[in-house]
């Protein structure tokens, strides 16, 4: 079961990394809002813009934050996350690093 990330609608002033919402619809930022995908399609959900996280490398990420004037689980957009996604900051989103 994963969490898709969306890497291009992740930029730098955003506070939290981008969530796809379930049934491929639309974006979120908080764990409640988001979809669980059980398989992810390479290509669609595995490509240069998204990004496939299981639940559980997810659940080491998320942090309560204030969003929209209440409490949600959120995954915080900095250096640290980053890092441990093994992707980068670049003007138009997040990039995948190459091994």
């Amino acid at each position: 079961m994963y969490y898709i990330i969306s890497l291009c609608h992740t930029l730098r002033h955003e506070k939290h990394i981008t969530l796809w919402r379930p049934k491929n619809a639309g974006y979120c930022y908080s764990k409640e809002m988001a979809g669980i995908y059980e398989n992810p399609e390479k290509g669609y959900h595995d490509s240069e813009t998204n990004m496939p996280i299981t639940i559980v490398e997810a659940e080491k990420l998320f942090v309560q934050d204030i969003y929209d004037g209440v409490e949600k689980n959120t995954i915080p957009n900095n250096r640290e996350t980053w890092k441990k996604l093994g992707v980068s900051m670049r003007k138009d989103g997040l990039v995948k690093l190459k091994n």
